[in-house]
């Protein structure tokens, strides 16, 4: 695994890095400041945030749901948009996968990527961000809880738009397992619960960003021909949004 990515060091967000610098097969590269992927905001010291203003952030797109949301409410500054962009319908839909995670613990993640493409909330989602990617002026920081599998998948399908090679786009998938910390003890206790007695053995899928979990994402968009046949045959991202995109974020 190479590092593409660039890590920020900060104190109260996990898993805060800038695709800024990660190459593309024409030969341009993502320009610093203006796409950064993370863990939540709820722990961010101002220090962190002013850390990020001055990176260009401007708009933070949140990709949890309404219940986590509130469970961890970001630190924002003012002056920043933010957009609530859930990958699964509200409550209910939640309770569904929460369900899941406890009979099936063993394929639940694997199982969560179909879910992150196909489901009508995560079209919706990915519709609405690439819109907003499309329209924004400054960067964009985008994060879920703990910045792995909402956040990769997002980060995934908008290299792939901008045309960086599939097996860098995973490396910055795999990167995530470098700078997983601050989240992991409360979402040990924030599962014990619902785990029970399986928790020793069954939590640590919940932590990793694995390569099979990247395959899965792969094979669910390859039915359209890729990621970039998702985007357009799913989520209306035309081809004169595409070149919009590469224009606004690479050099």
């Amino acid at each position: 695994m190479r590092i593409v990515s660039q890590h920020l060091e900060l104190s109260g967000i996990d898993n805060c890095r800038d695709l800024g610098g990660i190459p593309t097969t024409d030969g341009r590269h993502v320009k610093d400041g203006l796409l950064i992927r993370s863990a939540n905001l709820h722990h961010a010291s101002h220090d962190d945030l002013e850390t990020l203003d001055c990176r260009g952030v401007r708009h933070v797109v949140d990709l949890r749901s309404r219940p986590e949301r509130r469970l961890k409410r970001d630190r924002l500054l003012p002056g920043w948009t933010v957009a609530e962009l859930p990958t699964f319908r509200e409550a209910g839909e939640l309770k569904v996968q929460l369900r899941d995670l406890v009979t099936r613990p063993g394929t639940f993640i694997e199982d969560l990527y179909p879910h992150l493409v196909l489901d009508q909330a995560a079209v919706d989602c990915w519709t609405a961000f690439f819109r907003l990617l499309v329209d924004n002026q400054g960067g964009t920081l985008f994060h879920c809880t703990q910045g792995k599998d909402r956040t990769g998948v997002a980060a995934a399908l908008v290299l792939a738009a901008l045309g960086v090679d599939e097996a860098l786009i995973r490396d910055d998938y795999l990167q995530t397992n470098l700078y997983m910390g601050k989240e992991i003890p409360d979402f040990v206790e924030e599962m014990e619960p619902h785990l029970g007695e399986r928790m020793d053995a069954d939590i640590d899928e919940f932590l990793v960003a694995s390569p099979l979990y990247f395959d899965t994402y792969l094979d669910v968009t390859s039915s359209f021909g890729g990621p970039v046949g998702y985007l357009q045959e799913r989520c209306a991202v035309s081809d004169d949004d595409l070149a919009t995109l590469r224009e606004t974020y690479l050099e």
